[in-house]
């Protein structure tokens, strides 16, 4: 197993600036093309599961439905095959609610404005096994090991059934020659470590099968410049895109310290019965993401930044796709992976909805002012609870009109029953290549709109489990 990033078990500390430079791919701001959005993925062993949020969650059922009425895949739903996986990766990580002591004050601002609202937010279910005592170090990697990442799981497994790890290890390139695979790999230094005088600059390692786990942005670049995959590689990427208000209130919110997600409203989540729409959560951002994430420059957004105690960020979480494949992809081109995203007609005015009702839970929770993502804005708006919000629906959501974020891109190297629907097969063989497979959240050809964690290590658990039983027939020898 190799591992672009790098190994940092045990070195976990609270230096946010250090922390987004070493574990997140581009220093944490994935941009795409024309910088409509800005992608936040892990970079380091364990990927994303070592710097996520905790949150825990499968798709419903007119999403797995779905992905059988469109593009044949069989037995997702949690009451057919799939929901003995989704048991087993609840286990292995210890998914439970979130404790009520722990619901931190940013959560309790959509618990309390939902709740006023009649919009019913419930508890989220996190990966720790109970272990968690509320630190709010999560995107900056668990220094007590309490929340159960891959590193804790998975990866130990495979060790202790005779895989190697090699990190600061990137994949290059992928040669399908025949029965033995060849993949190309070249050190990936890390800026902020000191790196033994003998290193391994590059690795050839050939094997009967290969599977490809390089996340939605990565892994179709990795294919593309190995000339494997037809033209649905980098098609359709789903980012689950988000935007955010900040809400200001008169006491300290703290937004990063505890549990970072323990609250959602699913209110908007199925609008007119189509399988789309929103949902609502709230983000822990520290002040290097608030900055960044602020519609304002110079003095003003650090006027704004002052009050960062005040602060809750409220998201809202697009399930994009609504009006069929997306206007996202990913490309390699001229030796770079180039992300393009720009919102279809209906998922932007899904965007919309989400942040009016936003407004208005946050508002109904006591919020004085709210800091809204359109560009065009001069200021914070003073609000109250009476607040009218529907001026929102009219806004432009065009590229660049609107801040627009994704820490769940998936979708990319979609599977299907047949190659001209996707470009993996429902084992997650790649159409037209015998023995490479992609094992990851490319896999999903819609919108999954939720949080991927569950749904990948699931889905990875099966496929996985039908390879290993195929071996004698796919490994010579």
């Amino acid at each position: 197993l190799i591992e672009e990033g790098p190994y940092l078990v045990g070195q976990f500390d609270n230096d946010e600036f250090t922390a987004q430079a070493r574990m997140y791919r581009d220093g944490g701001y994935v941009l795409t093309e024309n910088q409509t959005a800005s992608i936040v993925q892990g970079r380091t062993l364990g990927g994303s599961t070592t710097v996520n949020w905790q949150t825990s969650l499968y798709p419903p059922e007119y999403v797995t439905g779905e992905w059988r009425d469109r593009f044949g895949l069989e037995g997702y739903a949690l009451g057919e095959e799939m929901g003995s996986y989704v048991d087993e990766v609840h286990e292995r990580l210890g998914v439970a609610e979130v404790p009520d002591r722990l619901i931190n004050e940013n959560n309790q601002v959509l618990m309390r404005g939902g709740k006023k609202l009649g919009l019913n937010p419930e508890v989220l279910k996190n990966n720790n096994a109970g272990r968690c005592v509320g630190l709010g170090r999560c995107g900056l990697g668990c220094p007590i090991s309490a929340k159960q990442t891959t590193y804790m799981t998975w990866l130990p497994d495979a060790q202790n059934a005779g895989a190697t790890i090699v990190t600061n290890m990137r994949a290059e390139e992928i040669s399908d020659d025949g029965a033995i695979k060849r993949v190309t790999a070249r050190f990936a230094a890390d800026a902020y470590a000191q790196h033994p005088a003998d290193i391994i600059e590059k690795m050839e390692i050939d094997a009967p099968v290969v599977i490809v786990s390089a996340g939605a942005l990565e892994g179709p670049a990795l294919l593309q410049r190995s000339g494997i995959g037809n033209d649905w590689v980098g098609r359709n990427l789903k980012l689950h895109p988000t935007s955010t208000i900040f809400a200001k209130f008169d006491s300290d919110v703290d937004m990063w310290n505890g549990p970072p997600q323990s609250a959602v409203i699913k209110a908007g989540h199925n609008q007119d019965n189509t399988g789309y729409g929103f949902w609502l959560e709230v983000a822990p951002f520290r002040p290097t993401l608030t900055a960044s994430l602020m519609p304002f420059y110079g003095a003003q957004q650090f006027e704004q930044l002052r009050d960062y105690r005040r602060l809750s960020a409220g998201i809202v979480l697009v399930r994009d796709g609504a009006d069929g494949e997306t206007q996202n992809s990913v490309r390699w081109s001229w030796g770079k992976r180039k992300v393009e995203f720009e919102f279809t007609p209906t998922d932007g005015r899904n965007m919309l909805r989400g942040l009016k009702m936003l407004a208005e839970v946050q508002a109904a929770a006591g919020a004085r002012e709210l800091i809204f993502p359109f560009g065009d804005m001069d200021g914070p708006v003073k609000v109250n609870p009476q607040t009218n919000f529907d001026w929102v629906l009219k806004k432009d959501f065009s590229p660049g009109r609107i801040g627009v974020g994704s820490a769940h891109p998936h979708g990319s190297i979609q599977a299907a029953a047949d190659a001209s629907r996707g470009a993996i097969d429902p084992n997650f063989e790649v159409y037209g290549h015998r023995n490479i497979f992609v094992m990851d959240a490319s896999w999903s050809p819609t919108g999954l709109s939720v949080n991927p964690q569950i749904t990948t290590m699931s889905s990875a658990l099966r496929a996985s489990r039908r390879l290993a039983s195929q071996k004698k027939e796919r490994v010579p020898g």
